[in-house]
């Protein structure tokens, strides 16, 4: 799998740690993450491009930087007329792009639709997780199922062994892209189950998650509690049916601050 990121502004590091291995969140280290998510082979490229750019751009192609052959093009927070100029620059080679919006202006819902058609066309897959870790798999995109599988990141997917009403043990599937669930997996060891939404909570604002603060018109909420209630329900979804009726009623979308 080879792999090209493009971007505008401050780079992705959250991401770009987690798909490394880098993590220095924590004063201490329990080395929760296995050695082998250490996925820098399969960058090809990071490309930044301008982020002082005017609204209206006449000549958007200038910008777009001249790709290698790579299978994934991810792209952060760059401007929508050179977003609408990317599938006529992309190598051939290119199976799919993921187009994540962590802040309100990434990608409005008509230029997702705009790209998400011309693609198709092209019989490129793509994907605009808004947050990203509402990435998912879906069978009408296979090959961006592949990535998700192979990188372990996406819509976090966790695995919790219970001991009485007590979390022994917390297993990460699958991470939000960011990384944080690992995080979460390791603040949830020896937690009661009534301490599991609060403890969720906070070491989901403990870490620095990459979706904004800013109130987004289009989901209603932040991109950043968004984040929250995905990574929530993902660990109540991993409970025992048994026994969590208490942490069910408590898990509202309220989440503490």
């Amino acid at each position: 799998m080879r792999i090209c990121v493009l971007n505008s502004g401050p780079l992705p590091f959250t991401f770009l740690h987690n798909m490394c291995n880098v993590c220095d969140v924590c004063q201490y280290c329990t080395h929760c993450r296995p050695l082998s998510l250490d996925f820098c082979r399969y960058l090809y490229g990071i490309f930044q491009i301008p982020d002082n750019l005017p609204s209206f751009l006449d000549n958007p192609h200038e910008y777009l930087p001249s790709l290698p052959e790579c299978d994934l093009v991810m792209v952060f927070s760059v401007h929508p007329d050179i977003l609408l100029e990317l599938p006529s620059a992309l190598p051939s080679s290119v199976k799919a792009v993921i187009v994540p919006a962590d802040a309100p202006h990434w990608v409005q819902p008509g230029l997702r639709g705009q790209l998400r058609a011309i693609l198709r066309e092209k019989g490129i897959e793509s994907a605009f997780p808004k947050p990203y870790c509402s990435l998912d798999c879906h069978p009408s995109h296979p090959f961006i199922n592949h990535v998700i599988t192979t990188l372990r990141i996406g819509k976090p997917v966790l695995h919790l062994e219970m001991k009485r009403d007590t979390v022994y043990r917390a297993f990460c599937d699958i991470s939000a892209p960011c990384g944080s669930t690992w995080y979460i997996c390791e603040m949830l060891k020896n937690k009661s189950l009534e301490q599991i939404v609060e403890t969720v909570a906070r070491a989901h604002h403990a870490f620095p998650c990459s979706a904004s603060m800013v109130s987004d018109p289009e989901t209603g909420d932040s991109l950043l509690h968004e984040a929250g209630y995905i990574v929530r329900d993902a660990v109540l979804a991993a409970l025992p049916t048994e026994g969590i009726e208490g942490v069910l009623v408590s898990s509202s979308r309220e989440l503490s601050e």
